[in-house]
């Protein structure tokens, strides 16, 4: 029996942008010791698995290179590492800026190639490649895999299975079934697809092991993977996030001042959990009195929430008790039935620039200006 943690796209030393300079060196040190305690989890396992990206860019500072590699000295075990399209191997990059220990293996060719080690009384073999550039148009595992007899064929790497015109790896799963490994172990796409079984290949990404934005939504980690001879492999997900970015909707109908809305996103920001590790984005949908504008600035504010960062999109349609402006036969109803198919327009823009045009132009026939 062997174990194997598969993990990958830490992205480490991430700039953060669209955080405050102090929260985004938080983050990154957040980050840092995510890695620290997914080495710590590999103790329980023979071997690790890094399929790409555990580097953001190819500018790295020397304290998180150093911390990696003195990391990976002291686990002492295997580890296999085929660098991605955002840490690309090449002769100038920082995977030749340090010396690496001796159980640390690096892919550093976009041809395949293969690793060859023993874990106890067993053979191991781990075919893979590296990037060398932003890009990898083709597969490498197209070019044929033979398997090493009488040995666990595995294969890490950074690729994409979904799209058949990527630029990183496009590798359908006809290539991992024909190659007769046991486990593919993969990186490169952070919202994972499902685990498939391509022929007698388990093939599984591992994700993100923390979360940097809204697109990685919920809870990462890392996949501990148990594979018996003759048997298909075990495989668990083990959470490593302290962060949690999450992407939610509020219905706010019927709410007429910033007040009312702040007091409803309380209320959902109490239904989730949130606290100071988690990033929200809301989204405000409903309709509102037309008179009335959301100030997103102002209900953030109001909310007051203890939490990492906020983002409100607002999304409301400004036609909530407007009924009375369908016969109206002033200006203001005439302004609102010329603007009403736009309002329900199925773009969105064009719904926001019919509810400001709204607005503004009944406020202005109020003599008010718009906030």
């Amino acid at each position: 029996m062997i174990k194997i943690l598969h993990t990958g796209d830490f992205h480490l030393d991430s700039p953060f942008t669209g955080v405050d300079l102090a929260t985004g060196e938080r983050l990154r040190d957040e980050l840092r010791k995510i890695f620290i305690d997914v080495v710590e989890l590999a103790g329980s396992h023979d071997m690790m698995l890094i399929a790409g990206d555990l580097f953001d860019c190819g500018y790295v500072s020397p304290e998180t290179l150093t911390l990696v590699r003195d990391c990976l000295e002291v686990y002492k075990k295997p580890v296999v590492i085929a660098p991605g399209n955002h840490d690309p191997y090449s002769a100038g990059s920082i995977w030749n800026a340090v010396r690496w220990p001796e159980n640390v293996y690096i892919f550093d060719s976009d041809e395949l190639s293969t690793f060859r080690f023993n874990i106890g009384e067993t053979r191991i073999a781990v075919h893979g490649w590296a990037f060398t550039s932003p890009a990898l148009e083709r597969s490498p595992l197209s070019d044929g895999l033979v398997p090493d007899a009488d040995a666990l064929n595995l294969i890490c790497a950074h690729a994409d299975t979904v799209s058949p015109i990527s630029r990183y790896a496009p590798t359908p799963l006809s290539l991992f079934a024909a190659s007769g490994c046991a486990y593919a172990a993969l990186g490169h796409i952070h919202n994972v697809p499902e685990i498939a079984l391509a022929g007698r290949t388990t093939v599984a990404y591992c994700g993100f092991p923390e979360g940097r934005s809204y697109d990685e939504g919920g809870e990462g980690g890392v996949l501990s993977v148990t594979i018996e001879d003759g048997r298909a492999p075990e495989i668990n997900k083990i959470i490593t996030s302290e962060h949690k970015y999450l992407t939610r909707h509020l219905d706010v109908t019927g709410a007429d001042s910033d007040a009312e809305i702040a007091a409803r996103l309380c209320e959902l920001a109490k239904r989730e959990g949130c606290d100071a590790n988690v990033s929200l984005k809301v989204y405000l949908d409903g309709s509102v009195p037309p008179e009335y504008a959301p100030n997103a600035s102002q209900i953030e504010l109001l909310a007051n929430l203890h939490i990492c960062s906020l983002k409100l999109r607002d999304r409301t349609s400004p036609v909530f008790g407007a009924e009375y402006l369908e016969t109206d036969m002033t200006i203001k109803g005439e302004l609102y039935r010329t603007l009403l198919p736009r309002l329900s327009s199925p773009d969105e823009e064009e719904r926001k620039i019919a509810a400001d045009a709204l607005r503004i132009g009944l406020l202005a026939l109020d003599g008010r200006a718009f906030m």
